[in-house]
């Protein structure tokens, strides 16, 4: 690789790296911190259930934004460059965490919300640095290596995001550690992914500067992309199993705090263990199977592996059992993930990248924003519940896969 695309690769490693680690670090923080009753977030007689509830709705919010945005930074990005796109992407998250972590110091729900959205609709580097390694990579098999290779920098990042976000929201290590503290320093690293970007990162496009943007002709392109069958059958699948992936990974937290009794700090140990999972999968176990086997073959088998250890987690009653059936579901999620990217990535031009890679991050982002909803109502009947369902929307994946794909 030449010197110039390894610095290009490197800053979109980075940027990628930086992305996660400012999602992970809240992945620890909002469930005992809206569970706790003793926090001013909510008078003390609010019920478990009714928090849980909240705490669905309000875990929707970021990935809403991100829903929203995407498609239209996608956009921005093929028409103006994406090293623009990345900037004013980073630039705006870096100025919504600092506003969520000043509302949650001064317990402002509404202003915690609006933070979280208006991360969720910048938080759109991670499809942006996506549309860039496709522009860098001469083939298939490289783009693919590529994805997994960010797929593993961003298990990486949620290990070290979510292990230090547990830790340092903490207050009984330290009584400097708030549930705040892990955002402050999540937005400090994205202050210097900004300068890095400014700095070291080169335009993979060729930007074509009489072409005006239209805010509405991505959503144009979401519904002709959706016309095309071989896009909609691949992404029906893929926003299934991302809505089965959001109900397994935002509840995880509850079913740890109501059955085990998790703190922040426990959490952040469990989330340690899901991110070595996660980089194994997308990054060994993912360049070990595409040399050889069939992306499709590989997909169909996580597939049903990610299906049955979904449905499985509700019954160990024991702390080590459920963790060996969390690490195999993060196992196969995570070499699914990659696997579905790249055949979305191959069925359109280069031209279109950035179109496809911001409607695969809106799909998903999609995705994500129903599976807390569903997962916080279906909490009302019973723990077990959400978990159940997440394993009978993946089922429903594996089924759409079999009837319109297995045969290409």
């Amino acid at each position: 690789m030449e010197a110039s695309k390894k610095l290009k690769f490197f800053t979109l490693c980075f940027t990628f790296f930086v992305d996660y680690l400012s999602w992970a670090v809240v992945f620890p923080i909002f469930a005992p911190y809206f569970l706790d009753v003793q926090n001013q977030l909510f008078s003390p007689d609010v019920l478990v259930g009714t928090r849980t509830l909240i705490l669905g709705f309000f875990l929707m919010a970021f990935s809403l934004g991100q829903f929203l945005g995407a498609p239209l930074i996608g956009e921005y990005g093929d028409k103006h460059g994406r090293k623009k796109a990345l900037a004013w992407s980073v630039l705006f998250t870096f100025c919504a965490l600092v506003l969520t972590a000043y509302s949650m110091r001064k317990n402002d729900l509404f202003w915690i919300f609006a933070g979280r959205l208006i991360t969720g609709f910048f938080s759109s580097s991670t499809s942006l640095c996506l549309s860039c390694a496709s522009d860098l990579s001469e083939n298939e098999k490289e783009k693919v290596k590529r994805f997994g290779t960010l797929s593993m920098l961003g298990g990486f990042a949620f290990v070290v995001g979510a292990f230090a976000g547990g830790k340092l929201s903490d207050p009984t290590i330290s009584k400097a550690f708030a549930a705040d503290v892990p955002i402050w320093i999540a937005a400090a690293f994205t202050l210097i992914n900004f300068l890095v970007i400014l700095v070291g990162f080169r335009e993979t496009v060729i930007v074509h500067s009489d072409v005006r943007f239209n805010a509405l002709e991505s959503f144009q392109n979401i519904k002709l992309a959706l016309k095309t069958e071989k896009i909609k059958r691949i992404y029906t699948v893929y926003f299934l199993f991302f809505t089965a992936w959001t109900l397994l990974f935002q509840f995880i937290p509850v079913l740890t705090v109501e059955r085990f009794f998790y703190t922040n700090s426990n959490i952040g140990d469990l989330a340690l263990f899901m991110g070595v999972c996660w980089a194994i999968g997308s990054g060994y176990l993912n360049h070990f199977l595409v040399h050889r086997w069939n992306s499709y073959r590989i997909l169909e088998c996580c597939l049903i592996g990610f299906t049955l250890f979904c449905a499985l987690i509700v019954y160990p009653q024991h702390i080590y059992t459920t963790l060996v059936v969390i690490g195999l579901c993060v196992l196969f999620g995570s070499i699914a993930w990659p696997i579905c990217t790249g055949i979305i990535s191959n069925t359109v031009s280069s031209q279109m990248q950035g179109k496809i890679m911001g409607l695969s991050q809106s799909i998903q982002s999609l995705a994500m924003t129903l599976g807390p909803v569903i997962g916080g109502l279906a909490f009302q009947s019973s723990l077990q519940l959400p978990f159940l369902i997440g394993a009978g929307i993946s089922g429903l994946s594996v089924l759409i896969y079999f009837l319109t794909l297995r045969n290409r």
